[in-house]
């Protein structure tokens, strides 16, 4: 009885002031980042994931577990992909990045079921489209020279992040979600696209140990905008 009351708190404690705990991680990765603190960046690095999987459950309501569940797969890939990428070696960025192609199509999927296809209300399916191929054009005359055996596997992954955040503008034409893809799925779609491009940029072309910073401040905070916007949309379906 005891243990269920804690918990119960707990819960409810996490629901209230989630997001801003992942703020003081995120921040804090940061820190670590600059002053080279690589155990404490690896784990805090390893933190964020799993506590925005917790605030997921403890802010959304108990029907929408179900509907969630490709929500929770995606930050699982998202994880994995942390982990991969937190190792040397061209095959573990080559593995972490197909881990986030999970999380992409994971993601997809839960746009997906809230708003289906409909070419007939296609404009910001087609303005997230022009944005994203100005980018994608942008990352590749900046390092298609250097990617080498990476060009195929980062012009498939290119497309497919792509998707997801045409995707998710796509969801606008949803009349009840409508306020949470304005504030949360759009914005977080495109956080994650610049900090995947800010990634790429970095890795193979400027390989500045500043610019991880800013990948993943962009990274966090996409990845705290989609989970807020999950976790949300139980209240207005």
């Amino acid at each position: 009885m005891r243990g269920k009351f804690f918990k119960t708190i707990a819960m409810s404690l996490i629901k209230k002031y989630g997001v801003i705990v992942f703020a003081v991680l995120l921040l804090l990765h940061c820190v670590f980042i600059y002053v080279g603190e690589t155990e404490l960046r690896t784990i805090s690095k390893f933190l964020l994931i799993p506590f925005l999987a917790l605030y997921l459950f403890a802010a959304s309501p108990k029907t929408q577990a179900g509907y969630n569940l490709p929500a929770y797969a995606g930050l699982f890939f998202a994880f994995m992909g942390d982990v991969l990428l937190s190792r040397s070696g061209e095959q573990f960025f080559l593995f972490g990045m197909l881990a986030f192609i999970g999380t992409h199509i994971s993601n997809s999927i839960y746009f997906l079921k809230i708003q289906k296809l409909d070419f007939f209300k296609g404009r910001p399916m087609l303005f997230a489209a022009i944005i994203l191929l100005i980018i994608s054009s942008e990352v590749v005359n900046k390092t298609g020279s250097l990617l080498g055996d990476f060009k195929v596997p980062i012009m498939l992954y290119m497309v497919i992040i792509s998707v997801m955040a045409i995707l998710a503008a796509n969801t606008i034409n949803h009349t009840i979600t409508k306020k949470l893809t304005i504030r949360y799925f759009i914005p977080g779609a495109g956080f994650f696209v610049l900090s995947d491009a800010l990634l790429a940029l970095n890795k193979f072309l400027y390989q500045e140990p500043s610019l991880d910073i800013l990948v993943m401040l962009t990274y966090g905070v996409a990845q705290c905008l989609l989970v807020i916007g999950f976790s949300r949309r139980g209240a207005n379906s």
